[in-house]
């Protein structure tokens, strides 16, 4: 639904109503249809395009949701591995922002930045709904989020899955500055507005670089405090956590970090990013020693047993990260990081997971229920199709139970 500008005070209001539990809401069609127009030679040259980002620069380019024409600043191409598919993930800039309602979720938005998904890594579309979900639930995922329709010229582009833009987000919660991590912790995007604080935009990057920089001259309780005063922990502990129990196998570069200002000093905090690749076999790490961190020197993983000679029997799913690594090794890292995900993982109820994948049925039926819409799963990497869907939810639920209870064991949970 789009609003005018008029209607903003209301939504901002409306926006911090949060409902903890989620209503399966079953309907026919998709709530939310995004249409984009473009020149003949424009669509065409969006479906054949690959490993390129740009810019829509076309004269014909409108942006609609549902029948109302949207203020375009800019409509940019995006992502790493969608750009090699003929489904392409969009960037969004808004003059006047839209006002979204989930009801789903029990929460109303308004977004004038945004990123529609094409999810075409994942043949189900279930893979990022479900680590959001999990990550909300452990207090770590504060980004709006809901499956949309999307066209191009009256032609179904199929499933995709709008997301708040974290360069939105953080304006919007005090923040000055927001930096994507990337591979060996190199800044890959930033974005900048002081608004309060004034800190130089130099002063941000030192302070992230710092987290590295203390790694190999700290241990134990000393690189512990030193690491809270820059980074949140318990966030990051929480993270590492629910990667583990996802089977996460590439996050190195798939992690926000926006700044906190507090007494003077600057900490981080995290928003996670692009769960595409859950529910792997083996961590990144294995095979590419181009990604894997060397504070510590070269470490190459030719087999995942050389990951598991490192982490022993440790709730740890990768250590491609040198902060990852670390907790791994330093004994009181891994005692403070275990104790977290327990407190983390007593609160979390084994109805979580049948509670998680009722809502993802809910969300994903109406889509699952048009042929045309699932048929475009065929330029993705894999096609997708109703039993496909169905399978492979039941499959996850039967896994991240598992996973759930063989971690409550370790960790010495009774429920």
């Amino acid at each position: 639904m789009v609003h005018t500008i008029k209607l903003i005070i209301i939504s901002l209001v409306l926006a911090g109503i949060i409902s903890c539990y989620r209503e399966v809401v079953l309907t026919d069609t998709a709530e939310e249809v995004f249409e984009l127009f473009v020149s003949a030679e424009m669509q065409d040259f969006l479906y054949s395009s690959r490993d390129t980002s740009y810019s829509i620069d076309d004269p014909e380019l409108q942006l609609f949701l549902h029948d109302q024409p949207l203020d375009l600043v800019e409509m940019k191409i995006r992502g790493k591995t969608s750009l090699n598919f003929q489904r392409k993930s969009f960037a969004v800039k808004l003059n006047e922002p839209i006002f979204i309602e989930d009801l789903d979720q029990g929460t109303m938005k308004i977004l004038s930045r945004f990123k529609l998904l094409a999810l075409a890594m994942d043949y189900t579309y279930i893979e990022n709904r479900l680590a959001f979900g999990l990550m909300e639930e452990a207090g770590l995922m504060p980004l709006f989020y809901k499956f949309v329709e999307f066209r191009i010229n009256g032609a179904t582009q199929g499933v995709y899955l709008l997301l708040e833009d974290p360069e939105q987000f953080y304006k919007e919660n005090g923040s000055e500055f927001i930096l994507r991590r990337g591979y060996h912790h190199v800044i890959t995007d930033a974005d900048y507005e002081p608004s309060t604080h004034y800190i130089p935009e130099e002063d941000y990057v030192a302070r992230f670089k710092e987290i590295y920089s203390i790694l190999p001259e700290l241990e134990g309780v000393d690189l512990y405090d030193a690491l809270s005063q820059r980074i949140n922990l318990q966030q990051y502990f929480r993270k590492m956590g629910i990667d583990y129990l996802l089977m996460n196998g590439d996050y190195t570069d798939e992690v926000y970090l926006y700044s906190k200002v507090q007494q003077d000093s600057i900490r981080y905090q995290l928003i996670p990013w692009d769960y595409d690749d859950i529910f792997t076999s083996l961590p990144h790490e294995v095979g590419r020693t181009w990604g894997t961190g060397k504070l510590f020197g070269t470490r190459i993983y030719d087999s995942h047993q050389d990951v598991l000679d490192e982490i022993g029997d440790k709730l740890i799913f990768s250590i491609e990260e040198d902060l990852d690594y670390v907790i791994t090794r330093d004994p009181f890292m891994y005692a403070k990081y275990e104790e977290e995900i327990t407190n983390l993982f007593v609160g979390l109820d084994a109805q979580i997971f049948e509670d998680l994948f009722s809502q993802l049925k809910g969300e994903l039926t109406p889509f699952y229920n048009n042929k045309e819409v699932v048929a475009q799963s065929q330029f993705d990497r894999d096609p997708s199709s109703h039993n496909l869907w169905e399978t492979n939810m039941m499959e996850k639920q039967i896994l991240l139970e598992e996973r759930f209870n063989n971690m409550l064991n370790q960790l010495d949970i009774n429920k």
